[in-house]
C-alpha cells in the first residue's frame, strides 16, 4: 500500500517513519521530497564539495557526481521507500544512478549518484528538491531489516570520494571538453584553409604579372 500525504504524516508522528528534519511543505499527494544535502563531489572537481557553504554544486557536461540528501531517514521494519529523481532535474538531462529502494529498517542519509548527459552545466542548489520518495507499508514487518554497508551513514565515505578523486584517465566531462576544443580547432583551421584557397590564385596572378613586367 502506497501512503498518501496524511498517512505519511501519521507514520512520522507515530515514529514509524523518521525524516530529520521534517517539513510538511515537502509532503506531496503520495510522496515526500528530499533535498540536496551538504556534501558532494564530482569527477570534474575531484574534491569534496561543501554544498552548504558554497551554496550549490555544479555538474559539468558529462560529469558524474555524488551528493548526500539533506534529510536523515529511518524506516521501521514494516515500511519501505521507493525513490526517483524529481522531474525538473530529469527534464534537464540528469540521470540518477542510485538504487530505487530504501529497505525496511534503513537508517541514514541517502547517497545519490548523478550524471549530467547534456552539453551544458547544471547547478544543484543546497536544499533544492532532488528526490521524491513513495512510502509503502508491508503486510507485516520484515524479519530481515536492512543491515548493509550503508546503514547509519550520514556523510560521504572514503570509497565514494576516492572513486571520484583518484580515478585514472579522463572523466567523461574532460573527454567532452577535449572534443569540443578539438572541434573548435578543426573549425578554425578549416576557415583558415578557405581563406588561403581564396588568396592563392590572387598571389599566383600577382606573381605572374610581376614576372611578365620583368
Amino acid at each position: 500500500m502506497i501512503l498518501n500525504n496524511d498517512q505519511i504524516l501519521a507514520a512520522y508522528k507515530n515514529g514509524d517513519i523518521t525524516i530529520d528534519p521534517f517539513d510538511e511543505e515537502q509532503l506531496q499527494p503520495a510522496s515526500y521530497d528530499l533535498r540536496v544535502g551538504e556534501q558532494g563531489a564530482t569527477t570534474s572537481s575531484k574534491h569534496l564539495v561543501n554544498i552548504r557553504e558554497q551554496g550549490f554544486m555544479i555538474l559539468r557536461p558529462g560529469d558524474f557526481g555524488v551528493v548526500t540528501t539533506h534529510e536523515v531517514l529511518r524506516l521501521k521494519p514494516q515500511f519501505v521507500g521507493r525513490i526517483g529523481l524529481r522531474s525538473k532535474y530529469a527534464r534537464k538531462g540528469i540521470v540518477a544512478t542510485t538504487g530505487p529502494q530504501i529497505d525496511p529498517g534503513y537508517h541514514g542519509r541517502l547517497i545519490v549518484g548523478l550524471t549530467n548527459l547534456t552539453p551544458r552545466a547544471i547547478s544543484l542548489p543546497h536544499k533544492d528538491d532532488l528526490l521524491t520518495v513513495e512510502f509503502h507499508k508491508l503486510g507485516q514487518p520484515t524479519t530481515k531489516p536492512y543491515s548493509g554497508p550503508y546503514q547509519d551513514r550520514v556523510e560521504l565515505g572514503p570509497e565514494e570520494i576516492e572513486f571520484i578523486t583518484e580515478q585514472e584517465g579522463l572523466a567523461l566531462s574532460e573527454v567532452i571538453t577535449t572534443l569540443r576544443s578539438l572541434s573548435e580547432n578543426v573549425g578554425r583551421l578549416t576557415r583558415q584553409m578557405k581563406v588561403l584557397q581564396w588568396m592563392v590564385p590572387i598571389i599566383v596572378t600577382i606573381g605572374m604579372a610581376i614576372v611578365a613586367v620583368k
